[in-house]
């Protein structure tokens, strides 16, 4: 458990995380690609708070709020896209992982992992849905 990660694992987490973003960039973004984005953030986030790459608590608060204004503009246009900031601060944040996956040990990983699946399924009382919800 003290071994970093495979690069298969690795090439696998960053190829998915950069489609994502790369779908947004062109302007073909979705429901689907912005969670895996916001996976990605919050994944990259608990990796930081564990101290393993350089960002800033600012950062990913950037990011989040980036996010979420995607998700409620496209609530309201049917267009999945990123602000020019948002591409930016993602930007940053693809960076960001890129660099925590190349030097995580698999128990920091599998804990990291494991929390980020835990809060994307909390369920909300009043509708028992998981605050995050992938479909």
């Amino acid at each position: 458990m003290l071994l970093p990660l495979t690069n298969a694992h690795v090439d696998e987490m960053s190829l998915v995380a950069h489609l994502a973003f790369s779908a947004f960039r062109s302007g073909d973004g979705s429901q689907h690609l912005l969670y895996r984005l916001v996976r990605t953030t919050y994944l990259s986030y608990l990796l930081w708070d564990k101290g393993i790459g350089d960002a800033t608590y600012e950062l990913y608060c950037d990011a989040e709020r980036e996010l979420e204004d995607t998700a409620c503009a496209a609530d309201q246009t049917a267009r999945w896209a990123l602000s020019e900031h948002g591409t930016a601060v993602i930007e940053q944040i693809l960076r960001v992982f890129d660099i925590q996956l190349a030097g995580v040990s698999r128990k920091t990983f599998a804990d990291c992992h494991g929390k980020l699946e835990y809060l994307l399924n909390v369920r909300i009382p009043a509708t028992q849905r998981a605050l995050f919800a992938s479909d």
